[in-house]
């Protein structure tokens, strides 16, 4: 009887582990994408004069759509291409600016 409660705890235990490294490593694959939004939104702050109130706005709802995409890097890095091309479309000239 304590052999197989031991190894039901053992098998618990290791599946327990196994749960949790998996959810790290799921939130994990999508850091890099948090990371580039991160900083995505710190140009956007620091260049704001570079791009019209529009395509930053939409630029944005594209990188609050990216940050609920956690669990997968492939939606994150779509939404986090949309917000650039929002900003590239959205780019004054600096000739307009002078």
């Amino acid at each position: 009887m304590n052999k197989h409660k031991t190894l039901l705890l053992s098998c618990a235990l290791v599946a327990g582990l196994a749960i949790d490294i998996g959810a790290f490593a799921q939130v994990g694959v999508t850091d890099g994408c948090q990371e580039d939004i991160d900083k995505l939104e710190d140009e956007m702050k620091r260049d704001k004069d570079a791009y019209t109130a529009e395509s930053r706005a939409k630029a944005q709802t594209q990188l609050t759509v990216a940050k609920t995409n956690r669990l997968n890097p492939a939606k994150c890095r779509k939404n986090l291409q949309d917000a650039r091309q929002e900003l590239r479309q959205g780019k004054r000239d600096k000739r307009d600016q002078d």
